[in-house]
């Protein structure tokens, strides 16, 4: 503080001495001329450096504003993006499934748990009574067959899948004929029993629904013939296990018919 009031006594007796010599003498000298304005210089200086100081805070301050509120308009603007993909491949999958399999497919639902126990082997969708669901509506996935709505909430329902014990489908293999019920087997295969056959089942032929039991429309695939069991040769019936064509584990989404 000292240093400061003796700097400012200086400068104010160096004006003095600059007004003595105007008033008197008519013409400052260089040395005291230069000595009174580097003072003054450096104060204006000071202040220049300041006011450019604050700009320079004050622009980086609104930059870091107006960064933020790009940075939130592009996320925002991905997020509505991913949503209108996942909305496209919902739409992709429901018309590959009226294409392929039954044009009665009128909802996709995504698939949010899934139970297996040996008494039990069911689906939770995230759809319900407020989407449409009913029950015993159909469900299907592009690859095959998944099951059917057992239970209804409002916001989401529970599906018996073909692996359940409890699940009864009418079938025959594709190009073969035949009518028999499939029925969920423990250790994820499907069992028909006592089918009765137009031609010869082998190992390979593609099992559909039929609609036997008026509860799936005809053609939905339900898987291939991975083994076909020992036959009594006074049985004309056969029965075969069956491997479906859906991976449930791996199932995300799933597609819901109109019942029958």
């Amino acid at each position: 503080m000292a240093s400061f009031f003796r700097a400012w006594y200086v400068f104010v007796g160096l004006g003095l001495l600059t007004f003595v010599f105007t008033a008197f003498v008519g013409v400052v000298p260089v040395d005291v001329s230069s000595a009174i304005a580097l003072p003054h210089d450096l104060v204006g200086n000071a202040g220049r450096n300041l006011r450019a100081s604050a700009l320079s805070l004050t622009e980086r301050a609104d930059l870091r504003s107006e960064n933020e509120v790009l940075r939130a308009a592009l996320a925002q603007s991905e997020a509505a993006s991913r949503q209108l993909e996942l909305r496209l491949q919902e739409l992709e999958v429901l018309l590959d499934v009226r294409r392929n399999h039954s044009p009665g497919a009128v909802l996709v639902a995504p698939v949010v748990g899934w139970s297996r126990t040996p008494a039990v082997d069911t689906l939770t969708i995230g759809a319900g009574r407020r989407d449409g669901v009913t029950r015993g509506m159909p469900v299907s996935a592009p690859e095959g067959l998944v099951g059917i709505v057992v239970e209804v909430g409002e916001a989401r329902s529970v599906v018996r899948t073909v692996l359940d014990p409890q699940s009864r489908v009418g079938v025959a293999v594709r190009d073969k004929g035949g009518q028999g019920v499939a029925v969920g087997e423990v250790g994820g295969l499907v069992r028909v029993d006592r089918f009765i056959p137009e031609q010869s089942v082998v190992a390979g032929d593609l099992v559909e629904t039929t609609s036997f039991g008026g509860l799936f429309p005809r053609g939905i695939p339900v898987g291939r013939v991975a083994e076909v069991l020992p036959q009594d040769p006074n049985e004309l019936r056969r029965s075969f296990l069956v491997q479906p064509m859906v991976d449930l584990a791996t199932l995300t989404d799933v597609v819901l018919f109109t019942p029958q």
